[in-house]
């Protein structure tokens, strides 16, 4: 996991981004989560919720992501665009995986990297607080909601990746609790 380094500035422009050597613009970003109890009346159970922001033009709810640039870690460039657009903090997991996507703008090819960030704390303010709103919502309203069929991808590999660890959980309680 890697946790939050020390905050720099905002950075704006694209003049030290990173691209591959076929020219795609090297993206990077997070999804945010967290663990809310359901009905605590009727369920132990956990469920995920994710944070998803406002795209810049209003349309449609995303993950936070931007630019990787060449004096930062794919890890430090998804923690950095991650507070400046969500305005949370937290600790990041292994990548979700790559995604090569058109740009909607400019019709332009990006290389998307997506990583899963356990949220510790939100924030009041942040430097896009004034342009994006934040919201949690629920997996499948992520799934309703998100415009890019490669960031619903990449929620389906945080879903199945959790699935996973919590039936090695439960394997793990279970051979515990026999023994």
């Amino acid at each position: 996991m890697v946790s939050l380094a020390p905050y720099r500035p905002p950075r704006s422009g694209r003049q030290f981004q990173r691209y591959d050597s076929e020219g795609f613009r090297l993206v990077v970003g997070c999804i945010p989560y967290r663990y809310r109890k359901m009905d605590e009346a009727n369920s132990n159970d956990d469920v995920i919720e994710v944070l998803v922001i406002s795209a810049q033009n209003g349309k449609g709810m995303l993950f936070p992501k931007g630019g990787w640039e060449h004096d930062e870690s794919m890890e430090e460039a998804a923690v950095r665009e991650t507070l400046e657009e969500a305005g949370v903090v937290g600790n990041i997991e292994c990548k979700l995986g790559k995604w090569s996507y058109e740009s909607k703008r400019r019709s332009t090819l990006h290389e998307g990297h997506m990583f899963p960030m356990l949220v510790k704390q939100e924030l009041d303010l942040w430097p896009e607080k004034n342009i994006r709103t934040r919201k949690w919502v629920t997996i499948s309203k992520a799934k309703e909601e998100c415009p890019h069929l490669w960031m619903r991808e990449a929620l389906e590999e945080l879903v199945s990746r959790q699935h996973t660890q919590a039936g090695a959980k439960d394997e793990e309680m279970g051979r515990t609790s026999s023994e």
